[in-house]
């Protein structure tokens, strides 16, 4: 399975996880957006798309690797935490360890993937394929867009693609833990470059606090939520209502146009009064 091929369905394997780990570990060609304390943001320029892909790279050093691995997968916890995300549902199991699904949120999380829209845009939807693999000390997450037959673009939602968006959780030691975060997307929207840099310098080392004070209080939460429940771990527990996977409701095309939507009517002085930042706060124009 090639990891940025869009619409390629099939069985993880462990090369494509490796691979995946290796790209978002690779330092060549990114540029720094932004530096503070204990995160780092990083967007580079690749071939699939004019929107720039972004790396998050962060450590904490009180968080273990186990629990913010727990705690991604957790959608009974995720909204506590998340509140880009507006619905999520499994449509059919490949693997495990692997399963696509349907994913509503906020703009937001398309520019910095943490979706009602902030500022004014149009809420996105996704149909993803999403595979998981835990390793001796490291996890690995990642998923792309995939079209499917029993998911059809909906009038709620502007149907955006993910090239490729996807977390590396390495242990540090017991207790603490580096976080790297990739994701480029397609929102398919004329977005005006202030607002991909609001997000890129913004919004994303926001998005990694919560994502961190999130993390501190799951433990305690998930002792009193069904502790052993952790599907994503135990394949037995996982929802036998869910399908499996029907190869020939897979499309090897896109089910919506590709034309981009026209949102550069978005005010800047609302969408920096809507994240709190002072209305003279400085965002480059320049997108790269």
């Amino acid at each position: 399975m090639e990891i940025f091929r869009l619409g390629e369905v099939g069985p993880p394997k462990d090369d494509d996880f490796h691979r995946f780990k290796i790209f978002v570990k690779d330092e060549i060609n990114w540029k720094r957006r932004h530096k503070k304390k204990n995160v780092e943001v990083f967007t580079r320029s690749t071939p699939h798309t004019n929107m720039k892909m972004i790396k998050v790279v962060a450590i904490f050093p009180d968080v273990s690797s186990h629990v913010i691995y727990d705690m991604l997968h957790d959608n009974d916890y995720r909204s506590s935490w998340d509140n880009t995300m507006k619905e999520s549902t499994e449509i059919c199991r490949i693997t495990w360890n692997c399963s696509i699904e349907h994913f509503g949120c906020r703009f937001q999380y398309i520019l910095t993937f943490v979706v009602r829209a902030p500022f004014a845009f149009a809420n996105r939807d996704f149909v993803m394929l999403r595979a998981w693999q835990p390793y001796e000390n490291e996890y690995i997450i990642f998923n792309r867009s995939v079209f499917h037959k029993k998911v059809p673009p909906r009038s709620d939602y502007v149907r955006a693609l993910t090239f490729i968006t996807g977390y590396v959780i390495t242990a540090l030691n017991p207790v603490s833990c580096q976080i790297m975060y990739l994701t480029q997307n397609d929102p398919r929207g004329d977005i005006p470059s202030w607002a991909i840099n609001l997000a890129t310098t913004k919004v994303a080392p926001r998005l990694v606090k919560s994502l961190h004070r999130a993390a501190l209080c799951y433990p305690g939460w998930k002792a009193q939520n069904r502790p052993e429940f952790k599907p994503w771990r135990n394949p037995e527990q996982q929802d036998k209502s869910v399908p499996a996977l029907c190869y020939s409701d897979i499309l090897r095309e896109p089910d919506f146009s590709l034309k981009k939507i026209h949102e550069k009517h978005v005010s800047k002085e609302k969408a920096l009064k809507e994240v709190g930042l002072p209305l003279d706060t400085r965002l480059d124009e320049d997108s790269s």
